[in-house]
């Protein structure tokens, strides 16, 4: 030990002679290749702590979503606003619920149901841990009151149409069967609508269904998130709700610990409220403010939603919309990217179909030049439209009156019925002014508020009218488009009267979403609407989201409809943290 103890006190001594012999210089070197090396050393740690670590979502943490509308009916029979129905995804779950990639995957089921073979009964079972956020269980009686209830005509649910034809049956207190009167390849998305405890809601009678409590502050789902508290306003309205996590939550407990809601009057106090981050994020910016958001503050999603805008033709009301040569030369005169752009601020994508980008691709190349103009001009002038001195094109027709044959000018002329939003009155301006080009003369000053302009959808009091048509799924068209939904009460707003077109949507309800031969039919649908033209499409719109940029895991890609955001809201996470790999399951 004296040996080893005299040997260390020797190597000290003889380093600090050694250190006093530097030279100020040879310090300087030392000092500096020292910390070269120190700072190489921090950097290769640093890069080696960068390639072996990964970030992963963490628990915990508040979102807070400005909306525009107050949510009267958190209800999914009766959810009829965007505000009723964000809440609704957030607080209630179905027997089945979207993933990110837009498959259906079992929620509240055990597993995807059992399908007899002519595709007429799906036969569920109910998880066992499966719960309503007061405890209760989720049961085979919970689910045949929902559909009950949607199927009432008293309540009058939106989603009644849906369920006429489908009967519901118990075979145990798990297991439930649906039975549909004909093969229905869009059924299982009917099963993600949210499922109502019946014991809480059993007491109350079909004509206070819509003024209960229980659509408001009392409203219990079994969804990932459950109601904590609603702050009314001075007048009663609910202006903000506070939802917590639902532990038990089937898919497994939400990494978001508390999600806000609160509304606002307009989508200027929203923008207001995002620039304050008095919110994280609204789903509710229109394309035309999305220059006043400060992209590097915030994520922005967009997605396009099978949404179509376009021009319906009622011939009924003007026989001039009959002449195919005229739809056709309006078709091509129709700058589609011009209005996107200008009314949509580019957030938009061309359509020329019926049939939404989400079911089928139907985009093609949008060309416009002085071309198609000359080429839309010369298709009119061969067919005997004449252009007058007003720049408006006339044509001589003869008509049969007191059996003599006389001839009367026809003025290329039509009018346009549209809402009154901002909007629609700017698309329908530039397309009053790109059909000017070819000597087509528009009337425009039809623009009505929504509900005197849904009276006159009803009665079909229009020669063209400007709308959209959200078509969630394959089965939508058929109402669409069928020629029995051509009364005031069908959907059918260009009373369009296809035999070949009705055969082929009412072989698409029975085809299922996945097989060969659907492809082949929308196709083919696509071409009855081109030799035809009922309609011109022009435009679908994209949602946009926008969240601060500490929000991970959103996905927008695979959505029809905006509460679809929500199908995975489970899984979003409002933090981060940094692990090893190895760590990240384990995290």
């Amino acid at each position: 030990m004296h040996i080893i103890k005299k040997f260390h006190i020797f190597k000290k001594e003889e380093l600090r002679e050694a250190a006093i012999s530097f030279s100020n210089k040879q310090f300087l070197i030392f000092g500096i290749a020292f910390v070269v090396c120190l700072a190489s050393l921090f950097i290769i740690l640093s890069n080696l702590n960068r390639t072996f670590m990964v970030e992963v979502p963490k628990n915990g943490g508040t979102i807070t979503e400005g909306i525009v509308g107050i949510p009267t009916l958190v209800n999914p029979v009766i959810a009829n606003s965007d505000a009723d129905k964000d809440l609704t995804s957030l607080v209630y779950s179905g027997l089945m619920r979207k993933d990110t990639s837009g498959n259906l995957i079992p929620d509240l089921a055990v597993s995807l149901p059992i399908i007899s073979e002519d595709g007429k009964e799906y036969t569920f079972t109910i998880r066992d841990d499966a719960e309503f956020h007061n405890g209760k269980n989720v049961t085979a009686d919970d689910v045949i009151f929902t559909v009950e209830k949607i199927k009432d005509p008293t309540i009058k649910s939106p989603q009644k149409s849906r369920w006429d034809g489908v009967s519901v049956s118990k075979k145990d207190e798990k297991t439930i069967v649906f039975t549909t009167t004909e093969p229905y390849s869009s059924f299982l998305n009917n099963t993600t609508i949210g499922i109502l405890p019946s014991s809480l809601w059993k007491d109350v009678s079909s004509s206070e269904f819509s003024i209960s409590s229980f659509n408001n502050i009392k409203a219990i789902g079994s969804g990932p998130f459950k109601i904590k508290k609603v702050t009314k306003d001075e007048e009663g309205f609910s202006k903000k709700y506070e939802l917590e996590r639902f532990n038990d939550f089937t898919l497994g407990k939400p990494l978001i610990k508390y999600f806000n809601v609160i509304s606002f009057d307009n989508e200027k106090d929203v923008l207001k409220a995002l620039q304050s981050k008095a919110i994280n994020q609204a789903g509710c910016i229109s394309p035309g403010n999305m220059s006043s958001i400060k992209k590097d503050n915030f994520s922005v999603y967009t997605t396009v939603l099978p949404r179509l805008f376009g021009l319906f033709f009622n011939t009924k009301n003007n026989k001039i919309l009959s002449d195919l040569n005229v739809l056709k030369a309006i078709d091509m005169s129709i700058d589609r990217q011009d209005i996107i752009d200008q009314v949509l601020n580019s957030y938009g994508s061309s359509a020329n179909s019926p049939i939404p980008e989400k079911i089928i691709s139907n985009h093609k190349e949008n060309i416009y030049n002085n071309t198609i103009i000359d080429k839309a001009n010369k298709l009119l002038e061969d067919n005997g439209w004449v252009l007058g001195s007003d720049g408006v094109r006339s044509k001589e027709v003869k008509v049969k009156k007191d059996k003599k044959i006389e001839t009367s000018i026809t003025r290329l002329s039509f009018s346009i019925t549209t809402g009154n939003t901002p909007e629609l009155r700017k698309v329908v301006e530039l397309i009053k002014n790109q059909l000017s080009k070819i000597g087509i003369e528009v009337d425009i000053s039809r623009i009505y508020e929504t509900g005197q302009l849904n009276q006159l959808i009803r009665n079909r009091d229009y020669e063209s009218l400007f709308f959209g048509q959200i078509i969630n799924h394959q089965t939508d068209l058929y109402s669409f488009w069928h020629s029995s939904q051509i009364s005031d009460s069908g959907l059918n707003i260009a009373m369009y009267n296809n035999r070949k077109v009705d055969s082929i949507l009412e072989s698409i309800i029975k085809e299922k979403s996945d097989s060969e031969g659907l492809n082949a039919k929308y196709l083919e649908l696509q071409k009855e609407f081109s030799d035809n033209i009922p309609a011109i499409f022009i435009y679908s719109p994209k949602y946009i989201y926008i969240t601060t940029k500490n929000i991970s895991n959103i996905s927008l890609d695979n959505i029809v409809s905006p509460q679809d955001r929500f199908s995975a809201v489970y899984l979003w996470s409002a933090n981060t943290d940094k692990v090893w790999k190895i760590f990240e399951k384990i995290k």
